[in-house]
């Protein structure tokens, strides 16, 4: 919830609905102040003039004359005017500001008991006033709609408001949305370069600064690729230049059987292999592996086919596998990864390797176990990065140091992640977390 409303976005529309909501509350107390209160006094004033001049007319005028005015009256000017029974259920009026001011007025035309009343009963209780009126010889009731001394325009104000509001809501998400859809496209272009994957250059659209982050954005991946291009290239021509030579050494070295002590004849033969070995990490290094296409791959059944692989070359190797949902993987880059692995326990740690795969709410684990000496958590991170070796944590230690490497690369490639953790009981469980896409 925190991310969500800590976007550009939302956080814009909160802006802009406050700044709406406290100028509509603004101009609604200036249209109170400075226009609807001085129109209802003058429509006040109006009304009450109006009285007056009904009042003295009815003081002149006999009941039968007064009977005729009334008719008029009604038939003219939409007011009611009857003689008072006395039986009536009238109460004052609640003292609202246009109550108030119009109930001063009459009390000033009419005396101080005169009062404005409302009739019990009503199909409308309140939307009609009574006004008890002297007219000579008898009194009058002088019956009205409220809205003849009290204007509410409360309606038309929340209208506007909320017109308003949802007009300024609408155009402000259009256009952030037109600012931020080309920003949201970078930052997942940035994240695909991050993971070690190649995005199509971002389209350059948008505001004049968004368009130049972006094109310095596609400039900044175009010399990325040129960069690990040239460097792909260097380490290529090197590993390929380097077989010949360590080729013709091995066949130096076979034909001197015989001719050195055997013991010297074996370390020669194993530094060539551990040289070819090396070459095959650089070359296994300098693949891209995000142009290998992804296809559906059942970690469990990919791990067997590796273990039972290494076993062949003689490594100890058991299995825990349980059955894993399919995942869209690289196939050769996850079996990069997984031979990386169990290679590096089997080198460095020595005896038996243990290989897991674990089906997690969410996520599939993939590890690889070993008794070895393990590794220091705070030196866990740094032997992830590339040529990076710690000899006096993993005795007999050969190589250039690219295994983990390479297994952190293909990782991340996928949406997981490599985490170097001790072992229960000792050793070193290397575990790769990969999520389960629905």
């Amino acid at each position: 919830m925190r991310a969500f409303f800590g976007s550009l976005l939302w956080r814009t529309l909160l802006v802009v609905v406050a700044a709406l909501v406290l100028s509509q509350a603004a101009a609604v107390w200036l249209v109170h102040e400075f226009v609807t209160q001085p129109r209802m006094r003058v429509g006040i004033g109006q009304f009450v003039s109006h009285l007056k001049t009904i009042n003295a007319a009815l003081q002149t005028m006999t009941e039968a004359q007064q009977d005729q005015f009334l008719a008029r009256i009604v038939e003219r000017e939409g007011i009611r005017i009857s003689p008072v029974r006395g039986t009536e259920r009238m109460r004052p009026a609640g003292d609202v500001p246009a109550v108030h001011l119009f109930r001063a007025h009459i009390r000033n035309l009419f005396g101080p008991e005169a009062d404005v009343y409302v009739r019990d009963g009503e199909r409308r209780p309140g939307q009609v006033l009574w006004v008890r009126m002297p007219g000579g010889a008898r009194d009058f009731w002088v019956a009205f709609p409220r809205g003849r001394i009290e204007r509410d325009p409360a309606t038309g104000f929340i209208a506007w408001g909320a017109l308003g509001l949802v007009i300024a809501i609408l155009a402000t998400f259009f256009i952030l949305w037109r600012l931020t859809r080309p920003l949201n496209e970078l930052a997942l272009a940035a994240e695909r370069l991050g993971k070690g994957d190649v995005p199509p250059p971002v389209d350059e659209r948008g505001p004049a600064e968004v368009r130049a982050v972006t094109r310095a954005f596609n400039q900044m991946k175009e010399d990325l690729q040129r960069s690990e291009r040239d460097r792909a290239a260097f380490l290529a021509g090197i590993s390929h230049d380097l077989r010949t030579p360590l080729s013709r050494l091995r066949l130096d070295v076979e034909m001197l059987e015989g001719r050195v002590e055997p013991e010297v004849q074996r370390g020669m033969v194993q530094d060539l292999g551990d040289m070819n070995a090396i070459i095959d990490q650089f070359i296994d290094f300098t693949r891209a592996e995000a142009a290998e296409g992804l296809s559906a791959v059942n970690l469990s059944e990919l791990a067997r086919s590796c273990a039972e692989r290494a076993m062949r070359a003689g490594v100890a190797v058991t299995c825990e596998l349980d059955a894993v949902p399919p995942l869209l993987l690289r196939p050769l880059a996850m079996q990069r990864l997984v031979d990386n692995l169990i290679g590096n326990a089997a080198k460095h740690a020595g005896g038996e390797v243990l290989v897991r795969t674990q089906s997690r709410p969410g996520e599939v684990t993939f590890s690889v176990l070993d008794r070895g000496p393990g590794i220091p958590a705070d030196l866990a991170e740094h032997l992830k990065e590339p040529f990076t070796r710690r000899d006096a944590s993993r005795t007999g230690s050969s190589g250039a140091g690219l295994g983990l490497a390479i297994a952190n690369r293909v990782a991340t490639l996928h949406g997981g992640r490599l985490d170097l953790v001790a072992r229960d009981g000792g050793g070193l469980e290397a575990r790769v977390t990969l999520p389960v896409t629905p």
